[in-house]
């Protein structure tokens, strides 16, 4: 909090772990998100007019609290981003404040190195040190990078505590204040106005990674992991550069720290102030990296507020009582605000403007009476050419065999139809495809590389994607931000350009044009504002399909995309895939009415019981007797209809094969 002296708290004593609690208990780690570019350019011309007047008219007790608060809102900027983006829990933000605020320490009084030149050192030093934490540790699910960063925490306070050379636990004094152009800035107006651009570039900079690709991206992880990665989203990798990211803050602000109190001891990597910074990113709202800066300053004004109203209520009371009543309005707010002060201004904001209403598009009927080859790619491999080839796959679940050495291949300008009854080992079969499932045994092989036992994102590099038995949209965006994710592997902005903003302009304007032109052809085009959870389910199986052919593959898995469809949305689904076919696309669909899938595919593949019992032509699997027995459980059928398959299994339930 706002202090005057060594330590990052007014006083001694710690801060009450409750605040944890109350993080969980809100649980919505959402992904950050923005009004759009208006909204956005009006909320950082009020900002800068805040941080220009503030120091003018605010007493100089509550400049200095705006100091601080400048200060934390930097690393609390940093935990939003980790939060909000990645959806990791960090308990040790503080430790990477440390390791910033020490290194910059020894470098000026120790070696002598100019500010300027010491801070970059310092900032990459933190960054390293969430290299080496989050290397191994983001591969894994849960809680490890939280309770790994709490042990980062305590390490650095350890080692602090006991290293003469770091000052053990006196710490490192002499720390001047900033100089530029002959002036020292040793007032709190001066350091706040100061800090202002720092912290005003780095919320701007913060804001363009959330609303940008990286952004899109990591919001589409939180909502679908899977599903992101089937279209080519590789979420270690964007999590580990986001966790450096946020040390990175975390760093900075450790730097602006120790020269504003001029010393730096190992009270600057401990628990209580992790926590306090968590809670100004969850107070303000992790709905937003403005929540970020909203939080740091509601946490910092009302801890000053609380140290003056409860020794007047309480007479004589201090230090622990104080804090008692500090934890016990945040409670109160996290458990009846859980997105924060920030989700209340954009769920007035939301009344006022009223409800969307979509504007139908009356394109969609002409592109569902087109019968022309759709999507054509130049560099498309020529028809007949084989996009996937499966040999001997075998997969194990325990004693179970779920897939039993089952071999086919998929040819460019196709659509192969797997089936067979329920747990027959379809969806399996397309796990193991697309890197969901590691296969026991066996090899795939698209466009001739190998790629099993590899991740999704290495699937869809490969130019081929898939839809979900049990639907997998990103529910918290809109229908036009599910097809930008699609549209990831077709874009390059990474971390550096979606922060600068200027040179990923272009490439957003160009994904909003696509999606803009693909949403039509699934009767979608007046509906890019919705969001994807407010959809029928219809329009959010249509949803799913376009979204994955924004990526403009060569190779379309669909698992039951006809499961809940009306006859009409069926008949034009139908058109669509023989439009795409056409076009040069493979497509290999699982589905469980088997008349429709004979009527559309061109091949067929028969799995029952894990194992592949026919293999040809619809004709010929029409009349298979081992198909006949799949589906009729006799040795011989009873009748030679074409319509005995149809006879077969009723529709999957969740999560059958």
């Amino acid at each position: 909090m706002a202090n005057d002296t060594v330590t990052p708290r007014r006083t001694g004593s710690p801060t009450p772990e409750g605040p944890m609690a109350r993080l969980f208990a809100a649980g919505r780690f959402g992904r950050p998100t923005t009004g759009g570019w208006r909204g956005d350019a009006v909320g950082f011309l009020v900002l800068a007019l805040f941080l220009a007047v503030f120091p003018l008219v605010a007493p100089t007790s509550f400049v200095n609290v705006g100091v601080y608060a400048l200060i934390y809102g930097l690393a609390a900027i940093g935990l939003s981003l980790l939060m909000g983006l990645a959806g990791q829990v960090s308990l040790g933000q503080a430790a990477f404040f440390a390791i910033g605020a020490y290194t910059q320490a020894l470098l000026v009084t120790r070696y002598d190195v100019p500010m300027m030149a010491a801070a970059p050192l310092a900032v990459g030093l933190a960054m390293l040190a969430a290299l080496l934490v989050g290397a191994p540790l983001l591969r894994l699910r849960g809680h490890y990078l939280a309770l790994a960063t709490l042990g980062l925490g305590i390490i650095v306070t350890v080692i602090a505590n006991e290293t003469a050379w770091l000052g053990a636990t006196s710490g490192i004094y002499g720390v001047d204040k900033p100089t530029f152009g002959g002036r020292r800035f040793d007032t709190p107006a001066e350091y706040f106005w100061l800090l202002a651009p720092v912290v005003f570039l780095g919320l701007l900079l913060a804001r363009n990674i959330a609303a940008g690709r990286v952004g899109r991206a990591l919001g589409a992880v939180n909502d679908s992991e899977v599903a992101a990665e089937c279209l080519g989203v590789d979420t270690f990798r964007l999590r580990l550069q986001v966790f450096m990211v946020s040390a990175g803050y975390a760093g900075f602000a450790g730097v602006a720290y120790v020269h504003w109190v001029g010393v730096v001891n190992p009270n600057a990597a401990n628990f209580p102030l992790s926590v306090e910074f968590l809670l100004m990113a969850v107070l303000g709202g992790l709905g937003s990296v403005w929540g970020a800066i909203i939080g740091a300053f509601s946490v910092e004004l009302l801890d000053k507020g609380l140290r003056t109203a409860i020794p007047a209520i309480l007479p004589g009371a201090e230090g622990e009582v104080q804090l008692i009543g500090f934890g016990i309005i945040l409670t109160v707010v996290v458990i009846f605000v859980p997105g924060g002060i920030y989700g209340v201004g954009k769920q007035v904001l939301a009344r006022l403007r009223g409800p969307q209403v979509p504007v139908p598009d009356e394109a969609d009927d002409a592109a569902e009476a087109d019968d022309s080859p759709l999507l054509p790619r130049p560099g498309r491999p020529e028809l007949g050419t084989p996009l996937l080839e499966v040999d001997g796959l075998v997969r194990h679940f325990g004693g179970v065999v779920a897939v039993n050495d089952v071999s086919f291949e998929v040819r460019a300008g196709e659509i192969f139809a797997l089936i067979g009854p329920n747990g027959a080992g379809k969806t399996t079969c397309f796990n193991i495809i697309s890197g969901v499932l590691p296969p026991t045994r066996g090899t795939v092989r698209l466009a001739g590389e190998r790629i099993d036992g590899r991740k999704p994102h290495v699937f869809a590099r490969a130019r081929a994607t898939r839809t979900f038995q049990n639907l997998q949209i990103f529910r918290s965006v809109t229908v036009r931000g599910n097809v930008a994710v699609g549209r990831h592997l077709r874009s390059r902005a990474g971390m550096v350009r979606a922060a600068l903003a200027l040179p990923a302009r272009r490439e957003e304007v160009r994904i909003r044009r696509a999606a803009e032109e693909m949403l039509p052809l699934v009767g979608l085009g007046g509906r890019a504002d919705v969001p994807a959870a407010d959809l029928p389910f219809g329009d959010q199986r249509r949803l799913e399909l376009v979204r994955a052919l924004a990526l403009e593959p060569d190779l379309l898995l669909l698992d039951e995309p006809m499961a809940g469809l009306a006859s009409g949305e069926r008949r034009d689904l139908g058109r669509l895939l023989r439009r795409l076919r056409a076009g040069g696309m493979g497509i290999v669909l699982v589905e469980h009415d088997v008349e429709a899938v004979l009527a559309l595919a061109d091949r067929v593949a028969v799995l029952d019981d894990g194992r592949l019992i026919a293999l040809g032509t619809p004709d010929e699997v029409r009349h298979d007797p081992a198909v006949l027995a799949a589906y009729l459980g006799t040795e011989e059928p009873e009748q030679d209809s074409p319509a005995a398959p149809h006879a077969g299994p009723p529709p999957a339930t969740e999560g059958g094969d």
